[in-house]
Parts: structure tokens; sequence; C-alpha cells
């Protein structure tokens, strides 16, 4: 992708950029070369399919005509982990049979005038990519809402906090999905508590430890999904300012068979473009106590 490519995805991109906060940190020169960007031909619209993970995901961005357009270009895989808004919802369905899997999200924000002051605990620690190990550890303990595509690329480049049992495990841990620094964009995920740890208040002390730490570098760009089942995460989030966005949906679908679809000629009227996906894309839930 060349940098005049890289300019017009990111103007595009920036007159939406809470939905787009994810594919805004994908821009970063770093990341390089699992995802394929596909720019409508209308220049309105986007998608981008990320090849990084064992099942590629699919994000869509613009009027639903356009990327409509754009999915009718683009050679699909077999399985996807779709993140779509609402309106792109129904294209996505009819290429893909997400019968398996789907869930109604919201996509939070964070208003950039809202601050919030660095807790104090004495069991919370800063997580570093020697710690990987231990957030695995917790992960393993499983449950609703458990996360589930953790890399310890996100701990290296990104922030973690995590409570520390009297057992010298971690009680409860959480981080980023994605920051980038120099734009000043971050999504919030990875957010977990042990099943017997819950009800403590970690959850609240980790999500306070992260967003102070983002505001701390001047990130104004502060993002979260959340299942919206999980009303007490929402609940959480909502308690140091966040505000719902959007509603949008996720779920792994299969590609469906003898689909038709537009003439591949079309493909010349799109831009192409690849830069490394590496760090996680699912759902920053929240398992609180």
């Amino acid at each position: 992708m060349t940098q005049s490519d890289s300019a017009a995805i990111r103007a595009l991109l920036d007159s939406d950029p809470i939905w787009a906060a994810y594919a805004l940190a994908d821009l970063q020169p770093a990341f390089a070369p699992y995802c394929d960007w596909h720019v409508a031909a209308d220049g309105r619209g986007l998608t981008l399919v990320f090849t990084g993970l064992s099942i590629p995901t699919l994000y869509a961005f613009g009027p639903a005509a356009s990327v409509a357009q754009a999915l009718s270009a683009i050679e699909l895989p077999t399985r996807i982990y779709a993140t779509v808004r609402e309106e792109h919802w129904p294209e996505v369905r009819r290429l893909f049979d997400f019968s398996a899997d789907s869930r109604p999200m919201w996509r939070m924000a964070l208003p950039a005038d809202v601050d919030v002051a660095p807790p104090n605990g004495p069991r919370l620690v800063r997580l570093t990519v020697e710690d990987s190990r231990r957030l695995q550890e917790l992960y393993r303990h499983g449950g609703t809402f458990t996360p589930d595509a953790f890399d310890a690329y996100q701990v290296e480049n990104g922030v973690f906090y995590g409570v520390v049992a009297e057992d010298g495990r971690l009680a409860a841990a959480g981080g980023t999905h994605i920051v980038d620094w120099t734009h000043g964009v971050a999504a919030i995920g990875n957010m977990y508590t042990r099943p017997d740890q819950r009800r403590r208040g970690h959850a609240r002390l980790i999500v306070q430890a992260i967003v102070a730490a983002l505001r701390a570098r001047d990130v104004d760009n502060i993002v979260l999904n959340v299942d919206q089942r999980n009303a007490g995460a929402r609940q959480l989030y909502e308690s140091f300012g966040f505000e719902i966005y959007c509603p949008y949906w996720e779920g792994i679908g299969v590609k469906r068979k003898n689909v038709k679809r537009e003439d591949r000629e079309t493909r010349g009227q799109y831009m192409r473009g690849h830069l490394t996906f590496y760090a996680s894309r699912f759902t920053p839930y929240v398992l609180f106590s």
C-alpha cells in the first residue's frame, strides 16, 4: 500500500473514528501484511479482511451499498469472524451462514473530555510481556464471555494490569487489544476475573488503571465492545463514563454455496493494501467483581 492509499483510507475512516478505531490502529506501518483493504469504487465504504488469526476477521465500514459493492469484488474465505454494523449484517448474512454463532453487541466509547484518576490498590500491578503465561493461565478458567484470542503482542505494545490474589496467581486482569500511540487510539479488551475472586472490585480497579494510563499518554479515542447480554459489564463501563455508540453484530460464519457474485472485472476498481494484523480483534468482555 502506498502512502497516498493509506492517507485516503485514513481520511475515510476518520469520518467515523469510534466505529473505525480498530481499523485506524491497523494503519500503523508496523502492522504488515495480514490485512487486505478493499475500498469501494464510490470511495464511500470499505472492507478489511484479517488473516493473521486462525479464523479470518471481516470488518466493514461505510454505507451498506458501498460495503456490498466491496464484498462483491473480493475472494472471501470459507470461514470468517464478522464485526459489522447492523446495516451491513443482511449482506454479510447473505454470503455466510451464522446459524451456529452470532451475537448482538454494543460499541462503547469514552468521551474525550472524561478523565480518570489512577487507582490505588496494594495488589494492583502493571503486567508485562513476561506475564503472558500468567494471563493465559487466568483465561483458562473459562466461562461465558471469557477472552478467546489473547496474544502476548498485546501486552508488549499495549497497557495491561492485573490484581494478584493471596495465592500469588492473578485474580483478575485486563488490557488493550490494540493501541496506536501516535494517533491516540485504543481498544480495551481481555477483561476477566477468576470465578473465585468475583464481587471484590477487581475489574473496576483494572479498568480505572487502564484508562488512566491511556489518558496519561494523550489517547483520546478509547473504545470497547460489550455483548448485549452482558449487562453487568455495560454497567461497569458506564460508571466510568463510557457511552453506547452503536449496536453491531459479531459471529463466526461459514461461506454459503452457490451465492451469486458480481463480475470479477470490477476488481480493478478497488484499492488493495496489506498491513499486519497480529493482535486480537475479538470482543473485550468483562467478567467482573
